[in-house]
């Protein structure tokens, strides 16, 4: 997702480098940059998405989020549920390590670790009301670092509607791999 998220936006990313975090300014005035930072930014993002979600969409959308690991899901699953319900469907990547609640509206979609994938987080929301997307890829893997919070990733943010159809397309395709495998 993240080489595709990258390609996708061809030469309109800015690139903000490496940066300890990323501000509310940046994530709504910049319609799609690049930076290197670690966990706590991208958990900062992933969080503006979920809560535009949370206010915006009423059933007209689709959430597409890959945790790396389900268990990661574990600290934000109410949010999840929540998202769940007002939206068309939601799914959720990840190695099967954890068990997720179930709720008609949400799909979990178990990855293998040796793929690329398992080294990636992302949040990409396409509905009508808003179009919005997070990618990044975890530079030093899961066995890399001792305290999760430090692991760096590389990171695209996007709300170009072109851009985030395009991903919100590549996920459904993963989707489809994953129902013909």
């Amino acid at each position: 997702m993240f080489d595709q998220a990258v390609a996708f936006a061809g030469a309109t990313v800015e690139d903000l480098g490496t940066v300890t975090h990323v501000s509310r300014r940046d994530f709504d005035e910049r319609a799609t940059f690049r930076f290197r930072a670690q966990v706590p930014a991208l958990e900062y993002l992933s969080l503006l998405i979920e809560n535009a979600v949370l206010l915006r969409t009423h059933r007209g959308g689709r959430l597409y989020a890959g945790f790396e690991l389900l268990s990661r899901m574990e600290p934000v699953v109410d949010r999840y549920m929540r998202i769940s319900d007002v939206s068309e469907r939601v799914y959720v990547f990840g190695e099967p390590d954890w068990k997720p609640p179930r709720h008609p509206n949400m799909r979990v979609i178990e990855i293998n670790h040796v793929t690329r994938l398992a080294r990636e987080w992302f949040v990409v929301a396409d509905s009508p009301a808003l179009r919005v997307a997070l990618v990044g890829f975890d530079e030093e893997g899961f066995d890399a670092r001792a305290v999760p919070e430090e692991r760096t990733f590389s990171a695209l943010k996007t709300h170009d509607p072109a851009v985030v159809r395009r991903l919100a397309a590549a996920a459904e395709s993963l989707i489809d791999d994953s129902l013909g495998g």
